[in-house]
């Protein structure tokens, strides 16, 4: 083949075969046309799955994690709720909030020198708190610091004599 006539020259070629040749021709043309054809689809097709499978995973995780973002920007919102209240009704508040009753709750005013050896002004309280379940427990410590704004200056947990799966709670908050 020389370089001014390229491969136009082996295409005359073709064209004077005989028509068997011809034919075989063709047919291995077209089969390969098919082929590439299918192929081509077959792998669209392949990365379409791909992509509906990311689309479906990505919703799954969409459907797990928007409660929780849900929460996080009520938790945000209702930050320092109860920070006006005195310690001692904010406290009450949080621990009726987490499903603790009158029963099982007792709060008083803990007496701690301040800074002058004196007393200080009474932001510093006893909670007591007993046969508490894992949420509630959760729930309490989250939300004493989150909503009432109370700090933990000292805290015991104890299983619970009756039931090993409940626990006692004794904690010193200030404010």
């Amino acid at each position: 083949m020389s370089c001014l006539n390229g491969p136009w020259r082996a295409v005359a070629r073709l064209t004077h075969l005989a028509a068997p040749a011809q034919k075989r021709l063709w047919r291995v043309l077209i089969l390969g046309w098919t082929v590439l054809l299918l192929a081509g689809w077959s792998g669209l097709s392949a990365l379409t799955r791909a992509q509906e499978k990311a689309a479906e995973e990505a919703g799954q995780t969409y459907v797990t994690i928007a409660p929780l973002a849900a929460e996080v920007m009520d938790l945000r919102q209702s930050r320092g709720q109860l920070e006006g209240q005195p310690p001692l009704l904010a406290a009450e508040q949080v621990a009726r909030n987490a499903g603790i009753g009158p029963d099982r709750l007792r709060l008083q005013l803990a007496v701690a020198p301040g800074a002058d050896g004196g007393q200080d002004n009474g932001q510093t309280l006893s909670l007591n708190a007993q046969a508490l379940t894992l949420r509630e427990l959760v729930e309490l410590l989250r939300d004493l610091k989150l909503e009432a704004g109370l700090t933990t200056l000292s805290a015991h947990l104890a299983p619970t004599t009756a039931n090993e799966n409940h626990m006692d709670l004794d904690l010193v908050l200030s404010r």
